[in-house]
């Protein structure tokens, strides 16, 4: 009769007399903080015959002297005699409450000929993750999946002042479905390698263990310090059988892996395949008395920024604005993070026209960083030649054609606040395509409300610009010309000085995201009405 072992489901408390037979499927170090050269701890995920999993610690007082090196992943082994706690760990690799503990009598044998098959990933799908009414980021994931998109890496600093990498995917199952993971530290150095932009082999990867992570209604998965793992092309019967069924009857002479023009999950792409975006007209936006958010699809025709206002310092941690440096350092007053040095990150005014009517919007970072193709703070680097003309760079985003998802405020719809606050964007050609409204610009009533005021911008004669000494004849005929190039979709590259309704405000938006901006909309409508009095009278 053979020996009989014990399921990791009935792990209680009660005894200490617990045998197993299971293979390991993750094992990590933590190290030391204070020792390079040591351990904090060797943790293990456990799983026997039955699939079930239970997480297993050696602390330090046994690790570095008997168990380093000792144990493999993928290994089958025998073990007996721990200490069972309860799992406090923040990360769960499993739904036990228990933990097995090492100690000095925890007896280990290898296991040659395994009795029974690894099975080494729980996978999820995209859509499964996609599609969740709720994710929990303590619950950890196995995804498999070709890597078909890169951004470049970004080097950070943690709250603890250490420097690290951040590097942004674009993964793609055997479905199409798509969705992005963000690396951290040393696996950024594992990946690079392999993203050559010449290779026509898929990039086939299993990520074990990676953290669900929603944003801003976008889905992702990214690692978790030293829980993660990557297997990169590996012989695994998983890989094996995703390969032949991602290469039957495909060519594969075409490089697959392309350059993402964003960093992080913000392109809308999921949302919009899926068919649960609303989209609409700005004219519809215009004169919608709806909260909440929606999608519109537009040209940018506008820049509305000067040579220092397209930019804000902010914390290097968090998105949060910083102000004056604290001796020779910066404090988030958000975060508490303090850095020698402020970030910069992007806050650019645009006007977009689809035919209907134009809309103010507020682009963030990595917005305008998919927008435009670099960072905010190599821009800053560039020469402006002359005046107070924003970044010459900024310039790739005129006469886009780009899906916005904004968000309409009750600012917004009592004509408090003009400027409408961008949450996502989408700017590829086939989702556009596929996703574009009808709109009949043939219609004179989509460009007129209901109470017969025009969306389109009106500039009565008796209007006088007391802002400034210049002619007002000829300060009219330029904004009439302005006017006039957008209504026949052939916008200036730079935005007129006069067309800056929202500008002031942007003065008070402290942090990326905020999503209001009517500080300054309400004092400013009200100086704007006394004007418009005082010369009607």
């Amino acid at each position: 009769m053979g020996e009989i072992f014990d399921s990791v489901l009935d792990v209680n408390a009660k005894t200490l007399h617990w045998n197993f037979k299971v293979y390991v499927i993750r094992i990590w170090e933590v190290p030391s903080k204070f020792n390079n050269n040591e351990v904090n701890s060797i943790e293990m995920v456990l799983q026997d015959n039955k699939g079930g999993r239970i997480h297993a610690s050696i602390p330090r007082a046994v690790a570095n002297r008997k168990w380093r090196g000792v144990i493999e992943a993928f290994q089958m082994y025998i073990m007996s005699n721990f200490v069972v706690l309860k799992n406090t760990t923040k990360t769960k690799t499993y739904p036990s409450q228990w933990l097995l503990m090492f100690s000095h009598r925890t007896r280990v044998n290898h296991v040659e000929n395994p009795s029974f098959p690894l099975e080494a990933f729980h996978f999820k799908t995209i859509p499964d993750l996609v599609t969740a009414q709720k994710i929990d980021e303590n619950d950890i994931v196995d995804l498999i999946a070709e890597v078909v998109g890169k951004a470049d890496h970004r080097d950070l600093v943690t709250s603890k002042g250490m420097e690290t990498k951040r590097l942004v995917l674009e993964l793609k199952d055997l479905e199409n479905n798509r969705i992005h993971c963000i690396l951290f530290g040393e696996m950024v150095d594992q990946i690079l390698p392999h993203l050559q932009h010449e290779r026509v082999e898929p990039l086939i990867v299993v990520f074990q263990l990676f953290k669900a992570h929603r944003w801003n209604g976008q889905t992702s998965i990214q690692s978790n310090f030293n829980v993660s793992k990557l297997h990169i092309n590996p012989e695994l019967k998983e890989v094996v059988l995703f390969r032949d069924r991602l290469l039957s009857g495909a060519s594969s002479n075409s490089v697959r892996i392309s350059q993402m023009s964003s960093q992080g999950a913000s392109s809308g792409i999921d949302e919009l395949t899926v068919g649960s975006a609303i989209v609409k007209s700005i004219d519809e936006v215009l004169t919608s008395t709806e909260e909440g958010t929606v999608w519109i699809v537009g040209t940018i025709v506008s820049i509305n920024a000067g040579k220092e206002d397209w930019f804000y310092k902010s914390c290097r941690k968090c998105p949060k604005k910083v102000e004056t440096p604290i001796g020779n350092r910066y404090e988030c007053t958000k975060c508490g993070h303090t850095h020698g040095c402020a970030a910069l990150r992007y806050k650019v005014e645009i006007m977009v026209h689809d035919g209907t009517g134009s809309i103010n919007l507020l682009l963030w970072d990595r917005e305008t960083f998919q927008l435009c193709g670099k960072q905010a703070e190599k821009v800053k680097e560039e020469e402006v030649t002359s005046g107070d003309k924003y970044p010459a760079t900024l310039d790739n985003m005129m006469d886009k054609r780009v899906f916005f998802k904004i968000n309409v405020k009750a600012a917004n719809i009592n004509h408090y606040d003009q400027l409408f606050t961008i949450m996502k964007i989408c700017d590829d050609y086939e989702i556009i395509e596929k996703n574009i409204p009808v709109i009949d610009t043939t219609n004179p009533a989509n460009n007129v409300e209901d109470n017969g005021c025009s969306n389109s911008l009106d500039f009565s004669e008796n209007v006088v610009n007391l802002n400034t000494d210049n002619d007002t004849q000829r300060t009219m005929d330029g904004m009439e010309e302005c006017i006039s190039n957008l209504k026949y979709k052939t916008p200036a590259k730079r935005a007129c000085s006069e067309m800056k309704p929202a500008s002031n405000g942007l003065n008070h938006i402290e942090k990326e995201g905020q999503l209001s901006t009517n500080k300054f909309s309400r004092k400013d409508s009200k100086k704007q009405k006394s004007l418009m009095n005082e010369v009607d009278n």
